[in-house]
């Protein structure tokens, strides 16, 4: 080294490592120098023959393919190693979209055979299995397979094999699978199952198998079970993982399926009770039309009871007078013969009859009479008018029409509030045009609302008779009826009185089915909470009221020019 020509200070870094002599070869790595190959002599000088150098230079060239090499494994192995994640980024994903397909099933189906089908189908088409079934358990833990997907070639289980009495599971009530375990073999015949067992799988034409337990709420339902029948399979965490996150989508399905049962259960009995109120309603209904018919006809009897009587009580003076005209009438024929006789028997005969009265009585009686059947004509027409039986239920009406019918009908009871002086009727009818509704049932809220007005009325002019108190001596009992548009397509009908009132404790009772402040035997209770029902469940309007005790009460009714269809 010292006859090299080297600088001292490289001289001194080689007489550090006793170096005497040294053949140096570059080591490339490609194009590139990656290192150097150096021999060393320490004891003395020495020559370097050629073929020394060229075998250090072989040398050195082996080294620098082994470093390729090196480098071209590492890249393999980096590439194995992305490739090996990407599939299990893919397997993962699959196992994902499986998932959320079976989740999405569970939540859109009702029926649990779907569900399960779709389950065993995703499952052994992912998992790439000859066999995906659901076994469920019996209350003495043997059990039966309900579902599966199988592969072409392999016989069913399902329907076709028997109920298993795993002795094992029996006495332990479901064993490990009752305790949310999964298991899994990869061979049948290196598991160390009993013989026994061994001999069940190979029934099933298992050779290795994945079990995941499936639970109704925190009980053991059944297991879900893949079966690889062609040969032995070793199972990746992440397939059994599967296996166990699809037997809890089946278990919440479980559940739904079970919610489903009870709430169609719940909707027959609730069913059956809607019947049962629907009728009762219905006979409520009934009952209270009954009772609105009975003062409806004692009032309409009085009406027509009036005329008829009339009628009745002047067909005597009429038949009297028919009778005497009659006579005359054959009288004056027997006269035509010109006999004496005849002339006088007919003078005599005018004498017991007052012709000029008669000439100026019967006109009179005879208008009379039809005053009077047309009076019971109108009563009969009101009456047709007011219950609409004969007319479609709903149709186009006209709201003045059916409040004055049933005014109208309640001629009798208005007049009869008061000893002192009739009920005055005030109304104040705008414009309205024909509204789409059933006029019957609207006439049956008047009538109702009028009822309860007139008892309140009566109620108040009983008060006046009775008391001495100067707040009664000018006292008039009134109802108000005023109707008028209400907004764009609405009308708005107020029936007001100045009756006793409503009490304040009362006043949250008023449309509560048989609230009542009338004497036993009066009144049903039903009138106004079938009212409001009308209003506002048939015609989709409004039913409301202001009271003051003492003062008076006002009724609203708004409706819909045009019922919603």
């Amino acid at each position: 080294m010292y006859d090299a020509g080297l600088s001292d200070c490289h001289i001194q870094i080689l007489e550090q490592f006793q170096v005497r002599a040294n053949l140096i070869v570059p080591v490339l790595k490609g194009s590139e120098l990656w290192g150097l190959l150096c021999v060393h002599q320490y004891n003395n000088p020495r020559r370097w023959q050629l073929a020394e150098i060229e075998f250090v230079r072989k040398i050195a060239g082996y080294f620098a393919v082994a470093l390729q090499q090196t480098e071209q494994l590492e890249q393999n192995q980096s590439q194995i190693a992305l490739l090996a994640q990407v599939a299990a980024q893919e397997r993962a994903l699959a196992r994902q979209k499986a998932l959320v397909k079976i989740t999405n099933r569970i939540r859109q189906s009702l029926n649990w055979e779907i569900i399960c089908q779709t389950a065993t189908e995703e499952v052994r088409q992912l998992l790439e299995t000859d066999r995906v079934t659901i076994y469920r358990f019996n209350p003495d833990w043997s059990g039966d397979f309900l579902f599966e997907s199988v592969v072409d070639g392999w016989k069913p289980l399902v329907g076709v094999f028997p109920t298993i009495a795993d002795s094992h599971l029996m006495e332990n009530q479901g064993g490990r699978y009752a305790a949310n375990e999964t298991f899994a073999i990869p061979d049948i015949y290196r598991a160390g199952h009993a013989d026994c067992h061994v001999a069940l799988l190979e029934e099933l034409q298992a050779r290795a198998y994945a079990i995941a337990p499936i639970f109704e709420g925190d009980h053991l339902w059944g297991l879900l079970a893949t079966f690889q029948n062609s040969g032995p399979r070793q199972w990746r965490a992440d397939e059994v993982e599967l296996l166990a996150q699809i037997g809890e989508q089946l278990g919440i399905a479980l559940q739904q399926a079970k919610y489903v049962r009870q709430i169609q259960t719940q909707s027959v009995e609730l069913k059956q009770t809607l019947e049962e109120l629907q009728q009762s309603q219905l006979q409520l209904i009934q009952n209270e039309k009954m009772a609105s018919l009975g003062q409806l006809v004692a009032g309409v009897a009085h009406e027509i009871n009036n005329p008829v009587n009339f009628i009745h009580g002047n067909l005597a003076h009429v038949n009297e007078y028919v009778t005497d005209l009659m006579a005359l009438a054959r009288c004056c024929q027997q006269t035509k013969a010109q006999s004496s006789e005849d002339i006088r028997a007919f003078q005599e005969q005018l004498k017991t009859v007052d012709l000029e009265f008669i000439q100026e009585d019967l006109p009179k009686i005879l208008t009379s009479m039809k005053f009077g059947t047309e009076r019971i004509r109108e009563i009969v027409l009101s009456l047709r008018n007011f219950s609409r039986l004969d007319e479609a239920e709903v149709k186009p009406a006209h709201i003045h029409e059916g409040i004055d019918s049933t005014l109208l009908i309640l001629g009798h009871q208005i007049r009869a509030c008061s000893d002192q002086q009739p009920v005055e009727i005030v109304k104040n009818y705008s414009d309205l045009p024909p509204i789409e509704c059933s006029p019957a049932q609207l006439n049956q809220v008047f009538m109702n609302i009028l009822l309860n007005a007139l008892d309140a009325l009566e109620v108040t002019t009983q008060a006046q008779v009775n008391s001495n108190n100067s707040q009664f001596r000018d006292y008039i009992p009134r109802i108000w009826i005023d109707t008028q548009i209400y907004g764009p397509d609405q009308v708005e009908i107020r029936i007001r009185d100045n009756g006793i009132g409503i009490d304040e404790a009362n006043k949250t009772k008023v449309f509560d089915y048989f609230f009542t402040t009338k004497p036993i035997g009066k009144g049903t209770g039903l009138g106004l909470a079938i009212s409001r029902q009308i209003i506002f469940e048939k015609h989709g309007g409004e039913l409301s009221f202001n009271s003051i005790s003492g003062q008076g009460t006002e009724f609203v009714i708004r409706l819909p020019i045009q019922l919603k269809k």
